[in-house]
């Protein structure tokens, strides 16, 4: 009987102790943060990938990457398909994951990436750097990418959405095929994508010097898991907190180098 017990309990405590975290994340390429589409997960996976992956190393875990389409994201982590994956949750909002949380227990955004919806237009259309696209885009249709916690937000801020295509490249050609008038998505380094816009599109498409909104992306854990590896989570949360902006640009900056 003592000797069931202990091997119950040993059971338990290493159940506790594996730790191999399925990290979920967009199908669709968004360089330099996620690259290549589909569900095959490619050998430069991508800055943020990358990001990720480091944050749960340090932690002690071992990685599984699951690439899934963006709307399907959300019901894996709820259902526990996936342990980890990006979460951009809007202001005020439930949230439907663990999150870090502030000693009142709010989501801590010293322990998120702070991402900005930077948006580029045509420079055929002359519309100033300046501008404010929150007003502009009330009579203007602007392209996010298809899933996008963006489309939501944008479209009860009054804004004209298309919500079609799911990866950057695709949406930047519908604004170069003046099918759209624009296209936002969220980046942690504002400047990020300004070379490799350059590189395809030339002088034909600039980025609008105020961004459309300003958030905060955690890497959130399934409930499921956080009640297993609560102390694995935090420590993620908390790599994040201290190195995730700074290492993210620097891997940013290297597969920008390396297009």
């Amino acid at each position: 009987m003592h000797h069931g017990l202990a091997v119950i309990l040993f059971l338990l405590a290493a159940q506790a102790s594996a730790c191999t975290v399925r990290v979920g994340y967009p199908d669709r390429e968004r360089a330099p943060y996620y690259l290549g589409n589909g569900s095959a997960i490619p050998q430069r996976p991508g800055a943020a990938v990358d990001a990720m992956t480091e944050a749960v190393n340090s932690a002690g875990c071992t990685v599984q990457l699951v690439r899934l389409p963006t709307a399907r994201i959300k019901v894996a982590l709820i259902e526990g398909l996936v342990d980890m994956a990006p979460v951009d949750l809007p202001p005020g909002a439930a949230p439907y994951s663990a999150l870090p949380l502030t000693p009142r227990g709010l989501p801590d955004t010293r322990r998120a990436l702070r991402t900005s919806a930077i948006v580029f237009v045509r420079s055929a259309d002359r519309l100033a750097v300046e501008a404010d696209p929150r007003q502009y885009f009330r009579n203007h249709k602007l392209a996010v990418n298809q899933g996008s916690s963006l489309v939501e937000t944008l479209v009860d801020d009054g804004m004209q959405v298309d919500s079609g295509s799911g990866d950057t490249l695709s949406n930047l050609d519908k604004v170069m095929l003046q099918r759209v008038d624009g296209f936002s998505f969220a980046i942690a380094n504002e400047k990020a994508m300004d070379s490799v816009v350059a590189a395809r599109y030339g002088a034909a498409l600039v980025r609008i010097r105020e961004p459309l909104r300003v958030s905060y992306v955690w890497l959130s854990a399934s409930y499921r898991f956080y009640g297993v590896h609560a102390a694995q989570s935090e420590a993620v949360w908390n790599w994040f907190g201290q190195k995730g902006s700074e290492r993210l640009g620097e891997l940013v900056d290297q597969y920008v180098r390396q297009r």
